[in-house]
């Protein structure tokens, strides 16, 4: 298989039990895409036209803010402060009147606020990842039983491997890959609405002193994790 190199980190990620697996991948290329463009990526020619291009995210500015380099995002910023100008400010300024022209300053202020280097990056990595996911499902027996025996997979990951299964697997092998992936977010399902029940009894004032389990004690966290994941 040409993609060898993606099954190290799924097999790794799959061997831990610990959550959904695919948001341990994500949350993993995430953190090595910071540490990547914060590095001396940030000063390769193609890298800083992509950045200029593509600006970054609330969400991942908030992270780089916090990095000790902030250097490197502010020599980053500016030169994708001019681009956006040109590319969106003083295009949009001379649009008065013109409803094509209008449409397309929208469409160029969405993307400019939208667009982000960082989860374009993830996102074409996840892409490799989910394709072996399913190859190593289809290939290697292993692999199924440990898949069908991971604690969770979140809804949007969830929702992520029904479309790549969708593409990669034959009807037949598609309907058993579904089956399994469903009948693990179903059980786990099943276990966290239990907790979360428990633990809005604990506040019911006949339940006062009552202590709450352990697992009820997280319930919300882990519910949050599981509909929401990391994406």
């Amino acid at each position: 298989m040409k993609e060898t190199i993606y099954t190290i980190p799924i097999n790794e990620a799959f061997d831990r039990f610990d959550g959904c697996p695919m948001c341990v991948l994500n949350n993993d290329l995430e953190r090595s895409s910071l540490d990547y463009i914060m590095g001396a990526a940030m000063m390769e020619p193609d890298i800083r036209i992509k950045t200029n291009e593509q600006g970054f995210c609330h969400r991942h500015l908030q992270k780089m803010l916090v990095e000790k380099n902030k250097l490197s995002l502010a020599l980053m910023i500016e030169s994708h402060l001019p681009e956006l100008g040109s590319s969106l400010f003083l295009r949009a300024g001379k649009v008065a009147g013109k409803d094509t022209e209008l449409k397309k300053a929208r469409e160029a202020a969405r993307r400019a606020e939208l667009g982000c280097y960082v989860c374009t990056r993830v996102s074409e990595f996840m892409a490799h990842y989910y394709n072996n996911v399913i190859y190593l499902w289809r290939k290697e027996p292993g692999f199924r039983d440990r898949f069908n025996s991971q604690p969770f997979f979140c809804l949007p990951h969830y929702s992520d491997l029904l479309a790549h299964s969708e593409r990669g697997l034959p009807r037949k092998e598609q309907a058993e890959f579904i089956s399994g992936l469903s009948a693990v977010c179903q059980s786990y399902l099943v276990t966290v609405n239990s907790d979360i029940s428990e633990f809005c009894r604990s506040f019911d004032y006949r339940n006062a002193g009552k202590v709450l389990t352990e697992s009820a004690q997280t319930a919300v966290e882990r519910a949050t994790a599981f509909l929401t994941g990391t994406k």
